[in-house]
């Protein structure tokens, strides 16, 4: 976890504290270790004090993935630039010690806790970046495979094979019905 990510309620001036960090892909500890390779992350905003122990992060996560198109025919570099927006709380009464569940509003849906004193921009970062990751990534603007035409069929819904040529398995089948 890096240090540089973690910041002081104290240290946050009042007029908030710009933030322009680069972060290294082995500081972005992904839970499953099946992400993509990750480069070139960084956060950048302005964090502010919201009251007495809250603050509030606004600014964006950015960075780059090596991903392979959804059709297993390009490897490509995706470049993602998220807005963020992060609300930071000391824990409610109870929560730390219980366990218990606690149920959010909606207005709570992207606060993270103060711990020690502290706020942790590693946490939100590393969640923001693995929600923009897409299920199914598309070649950039244009097919980046060797064969354009069937990545144009295929955006189309049409099959992979050429014009006119049929699955011979399938063959029995094309007089039946006429």
């Amino acid at each position: 976890m890096r240090s540089d990510l973690r910041i002081p309620l104290d240290r946050i001036p009042e007029e908030g504290l710009r933030l322009d960090v680069e972060v290294e892909a082995g500081d972005l500890v992904f839970e499953g270790g099946d992400w993509p390779p990750v480069s070139n992350a960084r956060i950048a905003g302005l964090l502010e004090c919201a009251g007495d122990q809250q603050a509030v992060f606004r600014g964006r996560a950015l960075c780059m993935f090596t991903v392979e198109c959804s059709l297993g025919l390009a490897r490509f570099q995706l470049a993602i630039e998220e807005e963020l927006t992060v609300f930071f709380q000391p824990p409610q009464a109870g929560e730390a010690e219980s366990g218990d569940e606690v149920e959010l509003e909606e207005g709570e849906l992207e606060v993270y806790p103060i711990e020690s004193g502290e706020v942790d921009l590693s946490v939100p970062l590393r969640d923001q970046i693995g929600l923009a990751i897409p299920f199914q990534p598309k070649c950039p603007g244009k097919c980046l495979v060797d064969d354009p035409a069937l990545c144009e069929r295929l955006m189309k819904g049409e099959g992979v094979s050429a014009e006119g040529e049929g699955d011979p398995k399938w063959s029995a089948l094309e007089k039946w019905g006429k």
